[in-house]
């Protein structure tokens, strides 16, 4: 997969996700939230995966995740004016069915 593809299939699972758990707020306003959160931090991750040994591979790649899951947390907290902690559980809900379905696409 190149980084264009796993852009793709993390906008793919992570923005219904996003507009789903976030339904109480405007579909527009979630659905550009989600975007652009994913677009600011996909590339970051996918360069800082890159750069790791494949020693460092499982243990990093969960480092970057967490990374992602506050960095777009909070990009929600600011853009939606959620709490916090919603927006968090959010953000690692959408990380973790792109994640996940990206992790079993990889291995098939």
């Amino acid at each position: 997969m190149n980084q264009l593809q796993g852009l793709g299939l993390t906008l793919a699972c992570e923005v219904p996700v996003m507009v789903m758990l976030a339904r109480s707020q405007p579909t527009s306003r979630v659905f550009v939230a989600a975007v652009l959160a994913s677009a600011m931090t996909h590339p970051i991750a996918w360069k800082m995966a890159s750069i790791l040994s494949p020693h460092e591979y499982r243990q990093g790649l969960w480092a970057i995740e967490a990374g992602v899951v506050l960095a777009e947390a909070t990009w929600y907290h600011w853009w939606l004016h959620t709490r916090f902690s919603r927006t968090l559980l959010w953000s690692l809900l959408a990380n973790a069915t792109s994640f996940g379905l990206g992790w079993l696409l990889l291995r098939s």
